[in-house]
């Protein structure tokens, strides 16, 4: 399986091996990284912000964060989503690395992390987060500008759009 992964994701894994930047955790979301989403998006809860990179042993990684809910998908896992409710994270962390930033959020004794992200999304997403949940202060923070945090703000409001018409259904925790 391990050798399908590579053939499939290469050149993205090789691009985040010898470059030290994934490819693709700058960009826009598509209809299929949000689609798994969909069935679980918290009713009216606008999104806030996310989170785009790779899970150890799992793949590609997408975090996305609402008003009151973070919602981890990803794909190569077990549970392909998971909706965790805000009030119960106990604490997060980003800190920069070799791959780009890492994510990380402990519930319920379960700690769940994104590596590889890019630095102006990950930024906002970690600011937002830190208005609900315990951050540890940010590991060598990258200085932003006008122009990433533009950048950032039009993938959320996209991200938004995208998202906007699965907001018709209750949120279903997931218990860690």
């Amino acid at each position: 399986m391990a050798w399908l992964d590579f053939l499939k994701n290469g050149n993205e894994l090789s691009e985040l091996l010898i470059e030290g930047q994934n490819p693709y955790s700058a960009s826009l979301l598509q209809a299929a990284d949000v689609a798994p989403l969909k069935p679980l998006m918290p009713a009216n809860e606008p999104v806030v912000a996310y989170a785009l990179g790779r899970v150890v042993l799992a793949g590609r990684g997408l975090w996305v964060l609402t008003e009151r809910h973070l919602l981890i998908a990803q794909p190569g896992s077990d549970r392909a989503v998971q909706v965790l409710p805000l009030a119960q994270l106990s604490e997060a962390e980003c800190l920069r690395g070799k791959y780009g930033y890492t994510l990380r959020v402990t519930t319920a004794g379960q700690r769940y992390s994104v590596y590889g992200t890019a630095a102006s999304l990950s930024a906002v997403f970690y600011q937002a987060l830190g208005r609900t949940v315990a951050c540890a202060p940010v590991h060598k923070p990258t200085p932003l500008d006008a122009d990433d945090l533009a950048q950032a703000a039009h993938h959320f409001a996209h991200a938004a759009a995208l998202l906007s018409s699965a907001n018709t259904h209750p949120p279903q925790a997931v218990a860690a």
